[in-house]
């Protein structure tokens, strides 16, 4: 149970980083957020790749909190199998992986559009 809500709390700290990140409130920075090549090229292409990411990341989010919530309160039925827990634990968090990384395609792809035209310099 302590498990269940460390993760649900960790599930609202990311929605809400997500959310600033794609509005915002939270500026290019190397802790928080998507940071690809793409995202970190400019303060543009960063508000706009978390822009773009922010719907399918927050689906992840919230569907993992929602399955481990369900099956946190699942394994307190007597009746119910002992995997559960554990098994919704793991499909949260493969759930959330997966909302982040669809995310993060759309951020490329949508920060792609920005800067096509333009010729990298000589390193």
């Amino acid at each position: 149970m302590i498990t269940t809500v460390f993760m649900l709390l960790l599930m609202v700290g990311l929605g809400w980083s997500m959310k600033a990140a794609a509005t915002g409130q939270i500026k290019r920075n190397s802790w928080i957020g998507i940071r690809t090549a793409a995202t970190m090229h400019c303060d543009q292409c960063w508000l706009l790749g978390h822009h773009a990411a922010a719907h399918k990341g927050m689906l992840g989010v919230v569907a993992a909190g929602v399955v481990m919530a369900l099956g946190s309160v699942a394994a307190l039925i007597p009746a119910m199998p002992g995997f559960l827990y554990p098994a919704s634990l793991l499909l949260g968090c493969v759930l959330l992986l997966s909302g982040v990384l669809l995310g993060a395609k759309d951020a490329r792809w949508a920060t792609s559009k920005i800067h096509a035209g333009e010729q990298k310099s000589p390193a």
